[in-house]
């Protein structure tokens, strides 16, 4: 008989919002202490009923029919390369179309709160569209900072938001939960590939040595949510974005943060007249942000040269240090 290797992390916590919380706008604490909880254990949690789907509906409707125009431009980026028609896609930085609970959900900003410390800032605000793929039109398996990152403390959340249903057929997103915890710089090649895997990019990717070792008791899984969902992912945690097999684009919305004292260097385009209204919601959430007079064009921002990492100067100082796990590693990861 051939020996039994018992799997681990096979499942991505969702917690389910109650209608009446959610229209309140006021996340309890144990909703904030679930999703703390989660997601120093996993890497990654879900948020089910988190915002109002009219305003997915809304946004939907107006980004799903410019993404071929956007795929057509020669310029635009696609991660990891053309052939897995995974785009970038922003959303629209408009007064009309900025609804607080997707640039700034409350239920998100509490539980990141809660482990970043208060008022996480927001560096990145962009998203990917997965279009009609081949099959094989995945991308590699990487997460999203190729520097010496921090082994010991998270620094970094990106917040997901889907504009659809969504589940393996139309490209839920592989995730590898629980590797945030051996997600280090040396598990990462070092070298960037060729323009057509998508050139740069492949200093995100990880080495095949450290992936087939944790998919020998902690595979991968696809990640199905519903409407109304958002995710909440640790940056360091592995993924990869799986080829949409349907006829219609899937929106997935990126905003990601970082605490205050990490001092992030990306800056997000807004246009001055949505500061006051950002301004407002800076109890729960800030952003850095650079203001731009007249329109922001969503449809031109796109996410090559963005950089997560920090500059301070402290943490530069013990970079080393925090970067790699000592060699004995805690046995539970």
């Amino acid at each position: 008989m051939g020996s039994y290797t018992p799997l681990h992390d096979q499942e991505v916590h969702t917690i389910h919002i109650p209608e009446e919380v959610r229209r309140s706008g006021k996340p309890t604490l144990d909703l904030i202490a679930e999703g703390a909880a989660f997601l120093h254990k996993d890497g990654i949690v879900v948020l089910d009923n988190a915002i109002d789907p009219e305003h997915l509906d809304t946004l939907n409707a107006k980004l799903a029919p410019e993404a071929l125009e956007i795929a057509a431009d020669p310029d635009h980026h696609f991660n990891f390369g053309k052939h897995t028609r995974n785009m970038d896609q922003a959303p629209p930085p408009t007064k009309a179309l900025m609804f607080k609970d997707v640039w700034c959900n409350p239920f998100a900003a509490a539980i990141l709160a809660a482990v970043l410390g208060p008022r996480p800032v927001i560096h990145y605000a962009n998203g990917n569209t997965a279009l009609k793929a081949p099959a094989h039109g995945r991308q590699p398996v990487h997460s999203d900072c190729e520097f010496a990152h921090p082994a010991y403390f998270p620094f970094a959340y990106v917040i997901n938001i889907n504009l659809v249903d969504v589940t393996p057929e139309n490209g839920g997103t592989e995730v590898w939960v629980g590797s945030h915890h051996v997600s280090v710089h040396e598990a990462h090649n070092r070298s960037p590939r060729d323009e057509a895997d998508g050139g740069e990019e492949g200093l995100l990717t990880i080495k095949p040595g450290p992936l087939e070792q944790r998919r020998t008791h902690s595979p991968p899984v696809q990640v199905s949510t519903k409407k109304g969902s958002l995710i909440l992912r640790d940056l360091r945690l592995w993924h990869a974005g799986m080829p949409n097999l349907t006829d219609d684009p899937r929106i997935m919305l990126a905003f990601v943060a970082s605490p205050a004292w990490w001092q992030g260097r990306s800056k997000i385009q807004l246009p001055l007249e949505v500061k006051d209204m950002v301004e407002s919601w800076g109890a729960e959430m800030a952003y850095a942000a650079d203001w731009v007079a007249g329109e922001v064009d969503h449809k031109k921002l796109r996410s090559a040269g963005v950089d997560f990492d920090g500059n301070s100067a402290v943490l530069e100082r013990f970079r080393k240090e925090l970067s790699a796990w000592p060699e004995y590693r805690p046995r539970w990861y």
